[in-house]
């Protein structure tokens, strides 16, 4: 196969495909199928938001396959779906492989349509084909054919069934439908079809997202037409809006719709079997109900809690850290070192090796201390492998891991769509709709791709609170693994998982309500396709734990070493205890915690996971109290995001608006850490 291009927008005769679609209709399965590459597969929107490629194998050789974010409207209302739009306009010879969700027929026609208008060549594929007959529906792909002039395909693109056609086929035949649109749309459509010739395959089209309005739009074409041409563009557009006297997006969106719905009543049959009686049926219902829903999500957390808090970090931690690492990987590392690294300990003298030649001792002390050093850095109290490895193999990775497994298994039944409609309403309080949940969610897995994700969201000003909350109060799954392994291992038990979850839950709410009052801005409608429950496969839940697992490996541990590392060598150099000074005012009389602690702190700038694993080494050291416990995790938890949380953070919504938030968590973290030390210093809580 050939090499994947940096820039699929400056290859010359590289033939391209383009997945596109409405989100969670099976794109980015399809993509997997007919690539062998593995990306992430979720039931439920937003898990694409940036442009997936690989390469396909058709009869005309190699094409390069790219899987979009899903978009709803061409005329975008979010930043993914700008993406899609651009990566659409930017490659006009692709051909288009739209996916539709078989189920909801009306909503993915109405993209068809804008396909047409735009000139494209393409093929259909009606996923979930198995979904749509059991819930009694028909469709009429003949009759499609005829309408669009493409081939509709229904498929089960989880069960690898009717994909062939895309391994095989390459000439794709245009779309080719037209709507009629009010008579001075039409009449600005023809002035302004002269401005797009060469532009795309379709003027037409061109024109009817300029008269929408859309600022991305007339952004994306500055560069690709002369100033005067734009400016004679804008003005057609505005004399037509004027002369309408009306949204001229509204009434294109709604004649698209309009047609879409007449097709659909044209194609489309339902009728009413009787119902498989299936678990889901009542799973469905009650994740939604206004009480239901709030205790099948208590029942959730419960089970999470058994699984992820006692059975990772007690059960299997116990047995690989005590039965494994300290009872037999441990000493033997030990005896290894002292063979490999002799040097005599500080209470033994250097007589034996004192000779006649002052220069031969001297190099002898000299390799005692390297030895010293290198053994010291493997096995001492800030040792690769008694420090580094232990915590990032041993304590974390069994946490991690049953989260991840936890966290897949949900991710496949469909529930955390539900969820984001379950908490739509508080979410409201914040200036947020339950759109917002999914980003937060993904935060468990990994703030930093959450922070990604936040493209999803309508508005710039729930992209910014969302990016706020996550930095501030979203623990990620190695950091998780921590918090539950200590509290857990800490003897704090449910009493101190309720006190910390419910102070982090708090300071989600009120801090977000008092951002939403803060930052200016619109606050859109929760507007969200809602999949069915499904059986989760577990060749999807094992493929997306094996890909968290690599990455835990490649980008936590490595910053496990480092972060040990640093550690070791300020020990060494006496710079630690200098920081610890610095840094006792804060630490000791604000916060109220052992002088220690600020190793833990530093460590925290480096990632938020590894200082909580400060305080694993106090509390087996029986330095630290319960009520202290708490108060560390409870700030540390809401202490600075780690680099790469915030170098995404930067990018995501620049440099001012980046800085400010690491700022103000900062303050946040330090203030809400020392109040709680205060609250249970005045009330004092048997933990």
């Amino acid at each position: 196969m050939p090499k994947l291009p940096n820039d699929t927008r400056t290859l010359l005769g590289v033939q391209k495909t383009i997945l596109f679609g409405n989100p969670n209709v099976g794109k980015s399965v399809i993509f997997g199928r007919l690539t062998n590459q593995y990306v992430a597969v979720s039931n439920y929107p937003g898990t694409t938001v940036t442009i997936t490629r690989g390469w396909m194998n058709q009869a005309s050789g190699p094409v390069l396959l790219l899987d979009s974010p899903g978009i709803n409207n061409l005329l975008p209302n979010s930043e993914d779906e700008v993406v899609t739009r651009n990566i659409l306009l930017s490659t006009h010879e692709a051909d288009i492989v739209q996916v539709i969700d078989a189920k909801n027929l009306k909503r993915g026609l109405f993209l068809t349509i804008q396909l047409s208008e735009l000139g494209r060549s393409g093929v259909v594929v009606l996923n979930m084909w198995d979904e749509a007959q059991l819930a009694g529906y028909t469709v009429d792909t003949a009759r499609l054919q005829q309408i669009f002039g493409v081939s509709f395909l229904p498929a089960v693109a989880i069960h690898n069934s009717g994909l062939s056609d895309l391994r095989t086929k390459r000439e794709y035949p245009s779309f080719h439908y037209e709507i009629q649109y009010p008579g001075l749309i039409e009449e600005a459509l023809k002035e302004l079809a002269p401005y797009f010739q060469g532009l795309g395959k379709s003027p037409r089209g061109l024109g009817l997202m300029a008269l929408s309005g859309d600022s991305t739009y007339f952004q994306f074409l500055h560069g690709k037409l002369p100033a005067a041409i734009l400016e004679k563009i804008q003005a057609i557009c505005k004399k037509t809006a004027v002369a309408m006297n009306t949204d001229l997006r509204q009434i294109i969106d709604n004649t698209r719709m309009a047609e879409a719905q007449k097709i659909t009543n044209l194609v489309l049959r339902q009728s009413y079997p009787k119902k498989e009686k299936r678990i889901w049926s009542s799973l469905e219902e009650i994740s939604l109900h206004p009480i239901g829903g709030f205790l099948l999500l208590g029942v959730v957390l419960y089970f999470l809690y058994l699984f992820v808090g006692i059975f990772g970090a007690g059960t299997m931690v116990g047995w690989i850290e005590e039965s494994l690492f300290e009872n037999h990987l441990h000493p033997l590392l030990i005896k290894t070192c002292d063979f490999l690294l002799p040097f005599p300990h500080e209470h033994e003298h250097n007589e034996g090796i004192l000779t006649k030649d002052s220069k031969v001792t001297a190099t002898l002390l000299w390799w005692q201390k390297i030895f010293r050093f290198l053994h010291d850095f493997l096995i001492g109290e800030y040792g690769l492998f008694t420090m580094a490895l232990t915590y990032g193999l041993a304590i974390i990775f069994p946490v991690v891991l049953t989260f991840f497994l936890a966290f897949g298994l949900l991710e496949d039944l469909g529930y955390l769509s539900r969820l984001s409609v379950l908490l739509n309403q508080i979410f409201r309080l914040m200036g947020l709709n339950g759109k917002a949940v999914l980003p937060m969610i993904l935060g468990l897995g990994c703030d930093t791709m959450a922070t990604v994700t936040t493209r999803i969201l309508d508005t710039r000003k729930e992209r910014i609170i969302v990016t706020f909350l996550l930095a501030l109060a979203v623990p990620c799954s190695a950091q998780l693994a921590v918090i539950m392994f200590l509290l857990e291992a800490g003897g704090l038990g449910w009493k101190g998982i309720m006190i910390w979850s419910g102070i982090v839950v708090a300071i989600i709410f009120i801090a977000g309500f008092l951002a939403s009052l803060i930052i200016k801005g619109e606050e859109n409608p929760l507007i969200l396709e809602i999949p069915p429950f499904r059986l989760p496969l577990l060749r999807n839940i094992f493929l997306k734990t094996l890909a968290r697992v690599e990455w835990y490996l490649k980008e936590v541990i490595p910053i496990f070493i480092i972060g040990t590392a640093i550690l070791f060598l300020l020990k060494e150099l006496e710079f630690l205890s200098v920081i610890e000074k610095l840094l006792h005012p804060l630490v000791v009389t604000w916060l109220g915690l052992p002088q220690e602690s600020a190793s833990a702190f530093l460590m925290g700038f480096f990632r938020r996971d590894y200082g909580a694993a400060g305080f694993i080494k106090m509390a087996q050291e029986g330095i630290i109290t319960k009520q202290q416990i708490l108060v560390g995790l409870t700030t540390i938890t809401l202490f600075v995001p780690c680099v790469a949380n915030l170098l995404v953070m930067v990018k995501e919504r620049g440099w001012k608006m980046g800085i400010n938030m690491f700022v103000i968590v900062m303050i946040i973290a330090f203030l809400i850490g020392g109040i709680l030390h205060r609250v249970l210093q005045w009330f004092p809580i048997a933990l």
